[in-house]
């Protein structure tokens, strides 16, 4: 898997890197909401910015955003605006939500911008470059809340995703069966064969919370947990998730220098 680093955090590197969402209504709530997570042992703090109680307003937004910048210096910090047809609180038409996605990049604090991929190709691929020029890397990010796609259709929809210059592109689905989530893990796995960076991909719902813990067996470089309340169906809480992940972690390890030690002796 093609790797990322981000203040220090390898992202595509051992374990997925778990990510915990802020959906604080103000700075103070965001700042307060922040120490708890990183005291918790989060590695990525999301900052859910259509929370805020004057998400419209890109001079909030930037408020907002100075003030975790100045207490998160060295956490690395991912911003998202929602919308209402991602699953999220902001009702904006594609001009606007790009006015205050630029406003979210243009102070060099986040390290990471989420673009929702429905706004459009040219949208999507200025709203990457502007973030980059601003020193912030993309997540392409493309939600279905309704069921999980036929397996070649995410395949081909991660590609899109890298393809309008995703660093980090971003799917998740609805999963209404065992078989479903097994068929988001299965394009995940053929799509980490195909492209060139780190994926984080979800089936939300119960029946989708075990994509949430073996991304690292599939391709899924990260993932969401809860801290206090969800942010989307299905999260696991932070420290049900860490052990889970490390413990798969470790024995995927241990099962890998098995292998090796049993084919340096001629075994099979």
């Amino acid at each position: 898997m093609t790797t990322l680093r981000i203040k220090g955090t390898v992202i595509g590197e051992d374990t997925p890197k778990i990510i915990v969402p802020l959906m604080g209504t103000n700075p103070h709530e965001l700042v307060a909401e922040a120490r708890r997570a990183i005291a918790a042992g989060a590695d990525f703090l999301e900052w859910r910015a259509d929370f805020l109680a004057e998400a419209h307003d890109p001079d909030a937004l930037a408020e907002a955003c100075c003030a975790l910048g100045e207490t998160l210096e060295n956490m690395p910090i991912i911003a998202t605006l929602r919308t209402v047809p991602q699953g999220g609180h902001l009702n904006v038409g594609p001009m606007e939500y790009a006015t205050l996605v630029r406003a979210l990049a243009s102070h060099g604090v986040v390290d990471l911008v989420d673009i929702e991929a429905d706004k459009g190709d040219d949208l999507v691929r200025d709203l990457v470059h502007y973030a980059r020029v601003h020193g912030s890397h993309a997540i392409v990010s493309y939600h279905d809340f309704l069921a999980t796609p036929p397996t070649e259709w995410m395949i081909n929809q991660i590609c899109r995703l890298h393809a309008l210059g995703a660093d980090i592109p971003k799917i998740a689905v609805m999963a209404h069966s065992s078989a479903d989530a097994a068929r988001l893990m299965e394009a995940t796995a053929a799509a980490s064969e195909l492209i060139d960076a780190p994926l984080l991909t979800m089936a939300m719902g119960p029946h989708g919370t075990v994509t949430r813990l073996v991304g690292e067996s599939f391709g899924s470089a990260m993932t969401f947990c809860s801290l206090e309340r969800a942010s989307a169906p299905g999260q696991v809480s932070l420290a049900r998730a860490r052990a889970a992940i490390e413990s798969l972690h470790f024995a995927l390890t241990e099962s890998l220098d098995s292998t090796d030690n049993n084919a340096d002796h001629g075994q099979r």
